[in-house]
């Protein structure tokens, strides 16, 4: 089974990147915020705790997004590969996500795309998509900072200073168009299945 992380701050494209890949492939598209949102939506426990940390512009807990993660998992024993979108987060999570794939036996991490991409065109991208699809985390200008800060702080630095994933991770510039990005990552994905 291949594994394929997109990881980058919110609004640069992932989870466009992840819906062409998925479509294209025929891997399995995990979404944390996606799932997150369905909770939310449907009002499970999960999605009411969910919720309390998404509108505030913070991480949800390792513990709680790992678990819910691990359960999706799970699911697709038989996939070909699964798409990890907004996911990890942490370097918790990067141990949690290796943990699960060697307990059953399903691979490893094969490719980290590394989305890059100015402050800027993030903020005017999540406020815009906050007027489309009205998610209250992309609405409002302090929310959006406070996400984007969280991710500077907490999220952007996970994968550094470790030599294990220097040969894993693929740096693109998020500000291409979504036929370059994603032509750049089929190329890439190609590659590694032959």
């Amino acid at each position: 089974m291949i594994h394929i992380i997109l990881f980058g701050p919110p609004g640069c494209g992932k989870g466009t990147q992840a819906k062409i890949i998925s479509n294209k492939f025929g891997f399995i598209h995990l979404s944390t915020g996606m799932i997150f949102r369905d909770h939310i939506k449907r009002k499970t426990n999960l999605g009411k705790i969910a919720s309390c940390y998404i509108n505030k512009g913070i991480l949800v807990p390792d513990i709680i997004t790992t678990n819910m993660l691990n359960i999706e998992i799970q699911k697709h024993f038989k996939a070909k590969g699964i798409i990890y979108d907004g996911y990890p987060r942490t370097r918790n999570q990067i141990f949690s996500l290796e943990k699960v794939l060697k307990k059953f036996c399903l691979g490893k991490i094969n490719i980290i795309f590394y989305f890059f991409i100015q402050k800027n065109l993030i903020i005017n991208r999540l406020l815009k998509r906050g007027e489309i699809s009205h998610r209250n985390d992309d609405t409002d200008i302090i929310t959006v900072q406070r996400r984007i800060k969280e991710y500077d702080k907490e999220t952007s630095i996970i994968w550094n200073n470790n030599h294990k994933w220097e040969n894993s991770i693929i740096k693109l510039n998020a500000s291409l168009s979504v036929e370059k990005i994603s032509v750049f990552i089929e190329e890439k994905i190609i590659n590694l299945l032959f």
